[in-house]
């Protein structure tokens, strides 16, 4: 079990996922899985018992075995080779280091590709965003539940502000339309009157946040960002010189990939010392990092006080 559940933490099954087996290979594995899962780390059987219990030839099980075996996927031991074939007992179980794998992979894809990367705190754990969400075609959508969230609405009017918020996308950036939906709440009666009343709102929003600068905002914001990538870079070119473990370089590289890379730094500072080597970067950096909640929401500063 204790195996188990080390592949699992380590993303075994994404990487199975890009192994690209066939489906015998497949239903093997699984079945091992489960057998794992179940506190059995290793099975002794024949290849016509196997065949029976997942529903392949006796065959098509000596293949796939022989293929995983070939790739390091599974571990295989086989008892008395003076037997036929159908009658050697086998002592199979998977080989749960997914480092060890020998696989496919087009050559600029690795199992390390498919893994999701946590940072624990306790026993909570917090998933690390390894690559940019997919574009969302129902942009519309995110004006529309912003929208109706906490409102109560009949079907008509679910359904004409539905139309509203896709005109709203298609004259207007969908992150400005979500803030005025956010900061106004309210006092937005409906879609279509935020539309058409779009200049009006601009400027109560301009007047009410001391005319805010929400674009050169984002572009500090990105340049703080850059400005951290630079120093985490600086710090990968000295591994070396610091003595980094394997463990500490994997964290500057999440990092320095990260899309919200000063976020990011909150959740690793959290367990800084696990990392002793980096204990003069966590120093030095630690002024750049923006704390977040547990859903990874920024938490907002309070102003300061005369």
């Amino acid at each position: 079990m204790v195996n188990f559940e080390y592949f699992i933490r380590h993303s075994g099954l994404k990487v199975l996922a890009m192994a690209r087996l066939n489906p015998c290979e497949y239903s093997l594995v699984l079945y091992l899985l489960n057998t794992s899962a179940s506190g059995l780390d290793e099975v002794i059987t024949t290849e016509r018992e196997m065949a029976s219990l997942i529903g392949y030839s006796e065959r098509d099980i000596r293949e796939a075995a022989s293929k995983l075996a070939e790739r390091q996927i599974i571990n295989i031991r086989v008892g008395d080779g003076t037997q036929p074939a159908h009658r050697q007992s086998l002592r199979i179980g998977v080989q749960y280091d997914t480092k060890e794998w020998a696989l496919d992979f087009d050559e600029d894809v690795t199992s390390h590709d498919a893994i999701v990367f946590p940072f624990r705190r306790g026993q909570n754990l917090q998933i690390v965003e390894t690559t940019e969400p997919p574009s969302d075609p129902s942009t519309w959508e995110r004006v529309y539940h912003s929208y109706t969230e906490d409102r109560s609405l009949s079907e008509l009017e679910k359904n004409k502000a539905r139309l509203d918020a896709k005109i709203l996308v298609d004259t207007h950036p969908v992150d400005q339309v979500l803030l005025m939906l956010r900061h106004f709440r309210d006092r937005i009666p409906t879609l279509s009157l935020l539309a058409s009343s779009w200049q009006h709102y601009q400027e109560m929003f301009e007047d009410e946040t001391q005319k805010v600068d929400l674009f050169g905002a984002r572009q500090k914001h990105h340049e703080l960002d850059d400005r951290f990538r630079e120093a985490v870079l600086q710090t990968l070119e000295r591994k070396d010189e610091l003595d980094l473990s394997s463990e500490e370089v994997g964290v500057l590289e999440i990092l320095v990939s990260h899309r919200h890379p000063r976020r990011q730094l909150f959740w690793a500072y959290q367990l800084k010392g696990r990392y002793p080597n980096l204990k003069e970067f966590f120093e030095e950096n630690s002024k750049h990092m923006l704390p977040v909640t547990s859903s990874g929401i920024v938490v907002k500063k309070r102003p300061h006080q005369d």
